[in-house]
């Protein structure tokens, strides 16, 4: 009998957990960009009167300098115009912390690389007072392999390229489009040798994008050429796989050496890559809309990281779980932006929202025909709720979860509602659409 007991009770564990977890607060949960509002490698140089003042000083100029980055790395440039100019005040109010990467100071003069992090909430709160539209989503990572051309020789692996030297020194975590430095095992040398990096070979560079977890390579061929006492260096950068296309970009840096000329390119890129991901997430048409999915799980694990994903979306503003079985949740979401926006963030996370061509259908239109078992409302305290599929049951304190008014409830357009509109002034997508875990 003990036994019996204990096996209804381990049954029930997972599935309660989902109806538990129907109401998600998505501020207390954690950001997926995570070193996004953080800014290494902010370079100070101030004299002053002593050392002590030249340090003050030249701290107070990197939070102003680190924070003006981070608002261009956020924000696209044709908008940089509309920035406020940012002062002491405005810094220190947005800085959460800094740390001195490294320093060198004398008696009038202070020299130091800066770490500088930033409040997530004040510097939304900077640009949405400017009107200004930013992206909080990061792409998911990239694989990078950076080949250098000179004098005829490519190059990828050897030690002395010094256009991979340059990216190495460059944040590349950080960035709108993160990128992946590969170590170069004798194993990656092989399995990509320089001239299956430079003709774009699927197979090949897949296989090393795997390794890394990474869902796309980017190729940087660098040609170099001197150029009236100076060396250049023209760039093109060529995407390999991922969930959507991009489009080649192509740039040229000059500078006094090879290695001037790198390191500028590597920063240039990095930059140019974040401005071709953020022209595809940013979001210009704030209202929020809402949208009905279905959301199927093969078992918990499933569940917690589409829970985690929608958590970790900026775009998302709300969401409310509408009913449950074993398999599949209904769910209806809150958002900023279009559909096909919202697809594109929610891939970063490894989810893969997709529309079914359906209507949308109510909380009880489970996938393949299966009940879908509503969330319990706020104050129905039934004797016991039979957890579908599962053989388990809900007591009267597991069935304190409370939800919005189901979609069927809902008013229909024309009751005091404008057509498409729901009764909180959002837009509601006409078409039903399937969230599910990316294979």
């Amino acid at each position: 009998m003990k036994g019996q007991f204990m096996k209804a009770i381990y049954r029930l564990l997972p599935i309660a957990g989902l109806f538990l977890a129907s109401q998600i607060v998505f501020g207390t949960l954690p950001a997926s960009a995570g070193d996004l509002f953080t800014v290494k490698n902010v370079h100070v140089d101030v004299t002053a009167d002593s050392a002590a003042t030249a340090r003050g000083l030249a701290q107070a100029q990197g939070q102003r300098d680190a924070l003006t980055q981070l608002m261009h790395r956020l924000t696209l440039p044709e908008d940089w115009s509309k920035l406020p100019p940012v002062d002491d005040q405005m810094a220190q109010n947005a800085v959460s912390g800094f740390q001195v990467a490294s320093e060198k100071a004398s008696s009038t003069r202070y020299i130091a690389n800066l770490i500088v992090s930033f409040q997530r909430g004040a510097v939304r709160g900077i640009l949405s007072r400017s009107g200004v539209p930013f992206a909080e989503t990061q792409a998911r990572p990239a694989l990078l392999l950076p080949v250098l051309e000179k004098d005829g020789t490519r190059i990828l692996w050897e030690d002395d390229n010094p256009w991979r030297k340059a990216w190495n020194k460059v944040d590349l975590s950080g960035a709108m489009k993160p990128l992946i430095v590969p170590l170069g095992d004798i194993d990656e040398m092989n399995l990509v040798p320089v001239d299956k990096a430079v003709s774009g070979d699927a197979e090949a560079l897949t296989a090393l994008a795997e390794r890394y977890g990474a869902s796309d390579t980017v190729v940087a061929l660098a040609k170099a050429s001197p150029r009236d006492g100076k060396t250049v260096l023209d760039v093109t950068a060529t995407h390999y796989g991922g969930p959507a296309p991009q489009e080649t970009i192509q740039r040229s840096f000059e500078g006094d050496t090879l290695e001037d000329a790198a390191a500028q390119a590597a920063q240039g890129m990095l930059t140019s890559l974040g401005i071709q991901w953020k022209r595809q997430i940013i979001v210009r048409d704030t209202r929020v809309r809402e949208l009905n999915a279905t959301a199927r799980f093969d078992n918990l694990g499933e569940w917690q990281k589409i829970r985690h994903g929608l958590g970790s979306t900026p775009l998302i503003t709300g969401m409310d779980v509408m009913g449950i079985t074993g398999g599949a949740a209904e769910l209806r979401l809150s958002f900023k932006g279009e559909p096909e926006r919202l697809a594109l963030s929610l891939a970063q996370q490894g989810l893969a929202l997709s529309s079914d061509g359906a209507a949308s259908a109510g909380p009880d239109a489970g996938m393949d025909g299966a009940s879908m078992t509503p969330v319990a409302e706020a104050g129905d305290r039934g004797p016991e709720t039979r957890v579908p599929e599962e053989g388990g049951f809900l007591t009267p304190e597991e069935q304190q979860t409370t939800r919005r008014t189901p979609m069927d409830a809902m008013p229909a357009p024309g009751a005091g509602t404008a057509p498409g509109a729901t009764s909180q002034g959002t837009i509601e997508s006409g078409r039903h659409w399937v969230l599910k875990v990316q294979p």
